[in-house]
């Protein structure tokens, strides 16, 4: 068997918001569309708050802003919706750069819902790997944890 890919793009991203919220009902840890919406526009707006950068400075150096709102948009697809085994994609990979980000089962430590993550960075001749564990804080961001 084959691992899958999945293909993130901004409408992806707020329809599995809509089905994990109707899937699973009642539960607090999904987010919303319209959350996601506003996450969504505040990274391509900052474009370098993904966790990745933060567990590695050299991380992405170089990226554009649009790549940076990709790569972190991607990240919080993974972080929120991401099965084990099947790698969220973000970027052409014909272009310039894309990513590839996996991520763990969700564990506990203490009242946090935590998860590891793998995030891959390739470039036409390069490529570079960021690695961390990211729990989510009481106001239901995720934060890089060492």
């Amino acid at each position: 068997m084959g691992s899958q890919v999945y293909r993130v793009s901004s409408n992806s991203v707020k329809i599995a918001a809509v089905l994990a919220c109707a899937l699973l009902a009642g539960c607090t840890s999904a987010l919303s569309s319209r959350s996601v919406e506003s996450i969504d526009a505040a990274n391509q707006a900052r474009g370098d708050n993904a966790l990745a950068f933060q567990s590695d400075d050299e991380f992405g150096r170089g990226l554009s802003k649009t790549e940076r709102g990709a790569l972190s948009t991607a990240e919080l697809q993974a972080l929120e919706f991401g099965s084990p085994g099947k790698p969220v994609k973000w970027g052409d990979e014909d272009g310039p750069v894309s990513g590839l980000i996996s991520v763990t089962q969700p564990f506990r430590v203490g009242q946090s819902s935590c998860r590891r993550f793998t995030h891959k960075l390739f470039r036409k001749s390069t490529s570079q790997q960021a690695n961390g564990t990211a729990c989510r804080r009481q106001g239901g961001a995720w934060q890089l944890v060492q």
